[in-house]
This record gives structure tokens, C-alpha cells and sequence, in this order.
């Protein structure tokens, strides 16, 4: 671009020079001009020359420090954009935690597990997921067994391997039970459900 507008700057010193030669005097064919005459002339041309080739440089410098400005410009922009561009992808991570780790609280897990696995499972960890799944699980499981041996105990006023024959269980207690009940005392007590069988 730069050759370009150097380009121009000569043409237009060349038609200017054209133009000049164009309004000299026209000499009769017959004088030849004088060396002076000649002399002076090329020093003009020169001048004229100096100039033209001035302002051209002028002009290139200012259009490489207009052009240097905007890249410079455009350069911040891109940087701006790159910020931008970042600073939405980390909200919408964010945003994805979030909402992941509102499902796993609602699934039944900690909050400290609830975001493991949701900033996990947004970064595409998926082993890290299973693994805190699977955690949760055997803590749920073994959650619900101590829960349903408290429940049973205390239904039924056991204490855990210990009763007499007199007082644990009675006979309607022992039918009112379901299967799943009487499976469980068989298994923790089984002199107790062999007796209440016989009754």
C-alpha cells in the first residue's frame, strides 16, 4: 500500500512537471536554449523532484504510524474479546456446577460430594464420577441398614443380640411381622424366632 502511494506522489510530481513545460514559453525551433537556461531548469526539476519525494516519505510515515495505531487497536480488541470470551466460559462452568451440584444434593448427596462430583462431571471426569457414586451408594446402603435395625429394635424393644425369651418378641408382635421382618430376626436372632415359631 505504502508502494502504492509513493507511486501516486511521482505521477503527480511527473504531470505537474508536464504541465510546467506545457506553460513555458514555446521557443521558436530554431534558438537553442542556453546552458544557463538548460541549468536552471534541471536545478527546478531537482527541487521539484526533492520535494515530491518529501512529501511522499511524509505521507508513507504517517500512514505506518496510522497503520501501527490500528493494529495496535485492533490488537486490544482482540485481547478484549479473548477476555470476554474467557471470562463467559468460566460463568458458564460455573453455571454448570451449580446446577449439576443442585441434582446431586436432590439425588441424596453431601454438599462436599455434591460439588466434587458436579465440577467432576463437568470436566468430563467421568471415572471421578463413578467413584463418588459408588461412595455414596455404600454410604446410602449402610445408612438404611442401621436405620432399619434401629427401627426393628426398637419396634420390637430389641436390643441388638440381647433379650430374654420372656419379654422380646410376643407371639402377636411375631405375626404381625412381615416376611422380610421375620427373614431379618431368623438371621440376627435365631433361638428367638425358633421359639416364637413353636408358639
Amino acid at each position: 500500500m505504502a508502494e502504492n502511494a509513493e507511486t501516486k506522489v511521482e505521477e503527480t510530481v511527473v504531470e505537474e512537471v508536464k504541465e510546467e513545460v506545457k506553460d513555458e514559453p514555446k521557443e521558436v525551433k530554431d534558438e537553442q536554449p542556453s546552458i544557463q537556461d538548460l541549468m536552471t531548469r534541471i536545478a527546478k526539476l531537482e527541487r521539484e523532484k526533492n520535494k515530491a519525494s518529501a512529501e511522499a516519505a511524509d505521507f508513507k510515515k504517517k500512514w505506518r504510524d496510522s497503520l501501527s495505531e490500528t493494529e495496535k487497536a485492533s490488537q486490544e480488541k482482540a485481547e478484549e474479546e479473548a477476555k470476554k470470551a474467557e471470562e463467559f466460559e468460566s460463568i458458564k462452568r460455573e453455571n454448570a456446577i451449580y446446577r449439576m451440584t443442585e441434582s446431586y444434593l436432590e439425588e441424596g448427596f453431601t454438599a462436599d460430594l455434591a460439588k466434587q462430583a458436579a465440577t467432576a462431571e463437568v470436566d468430563g471426569d467421568r471415572d471421578l464420577v463413578h467413584a463418588i457414586r459408588k461412595q455414596v451408594s455404600e454410604e446410602r446402603e449402610k445408612k438404611i441398614k442401621e436405620d432399619t435395625q434401629k427401627e426393628f429394635f426398637a419396634k420390637y424393644q430389641l436390643n441388638a443380640g440381647q433379650g430374654s425369651a420372656d419379654n422380646s418378641i410376643s407371639k402377636e408382635q411375631f405375626n404381625a411381622m412381615s416376611l422380610i421382618e421375620r427373614s431379618k430376626l431368623k438371621r440376627e436372632n435365631e433361638a428367638e424366632y425358633n421359639r416364637l415359631i413353636a408358639l
